[in-house]
């Protein structure tokens, strides 16, 4: 642990030395740097004491940003600006074993797993206000946020606002995926779809982790119409299609193949195809409407159905009700899916209430169903479709006090039905020390019982052992300091404990510096 914290504050050290604004000719564009630096150490220990998982972590993001490259001394002049945010995220208490093949010792090694891996997670140049303030472009590679979700692609955007209210975009080029150049990180392919493990293969011997898809590029394109003028109402369509390309390990009762055999399939085909559309509606500032859906055109279903709205009944209450249906989406390579699914209803109901200027209570209640879907079964004589429900209803309650300098918060939740429970609450509380200072500290209490694991306490005295169940109690306190209004360091320390893994242990150390050039 203490290497960990010595090498975070040694970046520090360094991050501040090389981030001092020095005083420089005048020009017409501006700069922004913004650096962070979080140091951690934590250790996952059995009951016996021993050791289970130590680690000691240091993950540095430094973010760059230029501005006003064009000359914008007239209203209205085109705009071009860079962005760019990196990240390395290095692991110190990773052996050599689990992230090499040495002595092809495959008991130790972990698909993927890499001491050190170097990401770029955005970087793009960018337009605004082209072609009489109609056209915006972004070239690069690019974070897009739209009814479909979080999506990270390489390539074009181009974007035009109609003088009729609406705005038409369409883009296209790669889907970003872990094992591509500057994504050493897989997780860096976080927002491709999942069922698919795929990577390097060039050091993994042929016979080992057939599960392991050798990593190729995936062309994507897309296209969106949305609203652009009213602010009270605001839509978006989108579609998207990406491709898979290169080999792929396939196997099964022919889904994918077309026959009952193994093989590689190498050839183009769809990864994924879906149709989106998002509405927020606001009615004379009484209520909000809100809506979201997502259609697999792939597997010819919804994946995702979201309905809600917030009424303003007084300006300091607000009541909310809103409904979700979530069934899981694969990627099309993945045996996934020709699998049964359970897809989940959420029906949820929030009261917020603004009790004085510094007290805030928020109370939810909700019901969440858990429904059977066979694929297998359907449209199949004489078979019995496997169909069925379960329900976990639940709720929560937050409250909140701020003080000039304080604030003091408690978090309370529970979800229980026939497949577990899961109840408890963490009280924080943080604090101000002459403009510079801070504390925080936490407490939580959290109990929890698994019904789908047999192997856990058998004081319930169910024959087949009891459900696996567990209390957690653990505590944080940290500190920091605020070095200037945009950059702050901060330690904290934590410890949880249960019986199940035991004693759990973490130091993290974090420092944010951001200046303007």
């Amino acid at each position: 642990m203490a290497r960990t914290c010595t090498s975070a504050i040694t970046i520090a050290v360094v991050i501040l030395a090389t981030t001092i604004p020095v005083p420089r000719a005048a020009r017409a564009y501006d700069a922004e740097v913004d650096a962070q630096t979080i140091g951690q150490a934590y250790q996952l220990r059995g009951l016996t004491g021993d050791p289970v998982l130590s680690r000691r972590r240091v993950t540095q993001t430094l973010q760059l940003g230029v501005y006003n490259l064009t000359d914008t001394s007239s209203t209205g002049a085109p705009q071009v600006a860079f962005r760019a945010r990196m990240r390395i995220d290095a692991d110190f208490g990773i052996t050599r074993e689990e992230y090499t093949l040495a002595g092809s010792n495959l008991s130790r090694w972990v698909p993927l797993l890499q001491p050190a891996p170097v990401e770029l997670m955005y970087g793009y140049l960018e337009g605004k206000r082209f072609a009489g303030g109609w056209l915006s472009f972004r070239i690069g590679r690019q974070y897009l946020v739209d009814p479909l979700g979080w999506y990270a692609f390489d390539g074009a955007q181009v974007r035009v606002i109609t003088p009729a209210y609406f705005a038409v975009e369409a883009y296209g080029g790669w889907e970003v995926r872990g094992g591509i150049p500057l994504t050493s990180n897989p997780q860096i392919g976080r927002f491709e779809m999942g069922g698919i493990m795929r990577g390097d293969r060039s050091d993994v011997p042929g016979g080992a982790y057939p599960s392991l898809q050798p990593q190729s590029l995936a062309p994507v394109y897309g296209a969106s119409i949305e609203t652009a003028g009213p602010t009270w109402i605001h839509g978006r369509l989108t579609y998207r299609r990406a491709y898979n390309t290169g080999a792929s390990y396939v196997a099964g009762s022919g889904a994918l193949l077309g026959t009952d055999r193994m093989g590689i399939y190498d050839s183009t085909r769809t990864a994924h195809e879906r149709l989106g559309y998002g509405l927020h509606v606001n009615v004379v500032d009484l209520a909000d409407l809100r809506g979201n859906l997502i259609y697999d055109l792939y597997g010819r279903r919804f994946g995702n159905v979201e309905l809600g709205t917030d009424v303003h009944v007084h300006k300091r209450v607000t009541v909310s009700l809103d409904y979700s249906y979530w069934r899981p989406m694969f990627d099309a390579d993945s045996i996934f899916n020709v699998f049964g699914f359970e897809p989940m209803d959420d029906f949820s109901s929030r009261l917020d209430v603004d009790v004085t200027d510094r007290f805030n209570v928020a109370g939810d209640a909700m019901v969440r169903r858990y429904r059977s879907d066979d694929p297998s079964t359907v449209d199949r004589p004489g078979v019995n479709q496997r169909v069925a429900s379960s329900y976990a209803p639940g709720g929560g309650l937050r409250m909140r006090y701020r003080w000039p300098t304080a604030r003091l918060m408690f978090r309370g939740s529970v979800l229980s039905g026939d497949q577990g429970r899961r109840l408890g609450g963490d009280l924080s509380y943080e604090q101000t020390l002459s403009s510079r200072y801070f504390l925080d500290g936490r407490v939580s209490l959290w109990n929890f019982s698994d019904r789908l694991r047999t192997d856990g306490s058998a004081r319930t005295g169910l024959p087949d052992g009891g459900s696996r169940d567990a209390t957690s109690v653990g505590y944080v306190v940290g500190a920091g300091y605020k070095l200037s209004h945009e950059s702050n360091a901060m330690l904290q320390w934590e410890h949880d404990m249960n019986r199940l893994v035991g004693m759990r242990y973490r130091i993290l150390a974090m420092l944010n510096v951001r200046v303007w050039l």
